[in-house]
């Protein structure tokens, strides 16, 4: 063969190989798509499948439905829609039966199962590039996603089965007896334990760091009753620089408000935000909450989380576009929780509990409290605060309940409503769960 022959040989193999490797790659299947055992065996799939932990987090634990359900739970917020499902909620009057219950159960375990995988694989990946100091960061998120998709599992449904291995196939599923929700309590202090000596002391506001562990088992105790303990570790987050309040008040990523946020961007829009800006929104603040945020001696400058629009609509002011973070943990609620510790702790500190609450307020523009008001004047001025801080942010409907106040708030004195009925579908799918109290049999 001549040698033009031979060169147009050559490049015609080399346009095949190329082109067959490029249908190859385009055609892979994106590592944070599947977490199961076949997609994490080096440095850069571990890395991939924590993404994917997140993403997953993002996206389904904290899904614009999750939100609108706890939002409107919370009484201050009311939908659009006027859906039969949205007076359940509002009626308090869930059905197992209603499918966006099984949304949220089936998202917080497909979170748990991403974290599990991670979990389990990680530790024996072989990569010369895969460093300890990376590998123990990666396991660390893992037990701390877990932690948080169990702690809102438990304080949603109450029992739950608790899965730390991964689940294969559904037969893995199937016959495991649920937790109480306080063993499922227990087993998020047991992987919060198990992630903060693993992860670094280093500020991260969209990874999981140790201080994000210190703020969500602060946020834990607190369901705990073990006060002492919850005021330690919001002092522990309290005393790194890195985490202040800002002057006026302001919700911006990457800020020292920000303790751990949920990032978005063009490719994973924040689906909370249609939920709030478009012309078909869903979700208004209702007039109660509006005229407190504007309100000078209540809202202050947190007046732009509701404005009224020309037609005299509320339009809540939470996420300014489709790629605004969502906040997971802020500065502004450790102030709170410490406060709440300090109010409930054996031996109360009125006087650290009130100057946590009202940095929280004179960093809104709102005048102090006054000096020497009572302890039970104190817990409802702190209540009365998170529900203006936290206006637009699913904290009141768990606040409410984990405080015994429901009776006198909601009007809502059957315990049995104070968590969601186990879905119907999962009972079917497998019998041996028991449908909580007071919701019939499914």
């Amino acid at each position: 063969m001549n040698t033009p022959h031979k060169t147009l040989l050559f490049l015609i193999l080399l346009i095949s190989v190329f082109s067959v490797s490029c249908k190859k790659f385009l055609e892979e299947t994106p590592y944070d798509t599947i977490p199961d055992e076949n997609t994490i065996y080096d440095k850069s799939s571990a890395e991939a499948a924590v993404r994917g932990a997140y993403r997953s987090l993002a996206s389904l634990n904290y899904s614009s439905g999750f939100q609108n359900t706890i939002l409107q739970s919370g009484g201050d917020i009311k939908s659009l829609n006027n859906a039969q499902t949205d007076l359940n909620v509002i009626n308090y009057d869930l059905r197992s039966d209603i499918a966006f219950l099984s949304a949220y159960w089936g998202n917080f375990y497909n979170t748990i199962n991403r974290a599990n995988h991670i979990i389990e694989k990680v530790p024996a990946v072989n990569d010369i590039k895969f460093t300890t100091a990376l590998r123990d960061q990666l396991l660390g998120e893992a037990y701390f996603i877990r932690a948080i998709s169990y702690f809102d599992l438990a304080r949603t449904f109450g029992n739950a089965q608790i899965f730390l291995t991964p689940t294969r196939v559904v037969a893995d599923k199937l016959g495991v007896k649920q937790s109480t929700q306080a063993e499922v309590y227990a087993q998020v202090l047991a992987d919060l334990n198990k992630a903060e000596p693993l992860l670094p002391a280093t500020v991260l506001r969209n990874r999981v760091a140790k201080s994000t562990v210190n703020a969500l088992r602060a946020r834990l105790y607190l369901y705990l009753k073990n006060y002492e303990q919850a005021e330690t570790d919001a002092s522990i987050v309290l005393s790194n620089a890195a985490y202040k309040l800002i002057k006026p008040f302001a919700l911006a990523a990457g800020t020292s408000e920000s303790v751990m946020e949920l990032s978005y961007s063009v490719n994973d829009v924040n689906a909370a935000y249609s939920q709030w800006n478009t012309s078909n929104r869903a979700l208004e603040p209702k007039a109660v909450i509006h005229n407190l945020l504007n309100d000078p001696a209540a809202g202050g400058d947190r007046e732009l989380l509701s404005v009224k629009n020309a037609a005299g609509q509320f339009i809540g002011g939470i996420y300014p576009t489709n790629t605004s973070s969502a906040y997971l943990i802020r500065t502004a609620e450790i102030y709170l929780n410490r406060a709440e510790a300090r109010l409930l702790k054996t031996a109360p500190d009125l006087m650290g509990a009130a100057d946590d609450i009202n940095a929280v307020r004179t960093r809104a523009n709102v005048t102090a409290l006054a000096q020497g008001l009572s302890k039970a004047d104190l817990l409802l001025a702190l209540e009365n605060e998170r529900r203006v801080e936290f206006a637009l942010e699913p904290f009141r409907w768990f606040d409410i309940v984990r405080t015994g106040r429901a009776p006198v708030v909601f009007n809502l004195s059957d315990p049995n409503k104070y968590i969601f009925p186990i879905p119907a579908g999962e009972i079917l799918a497998d019998p041996s769960l028991v449908q909580n109290p007071g919701y019939g049999k499914n």
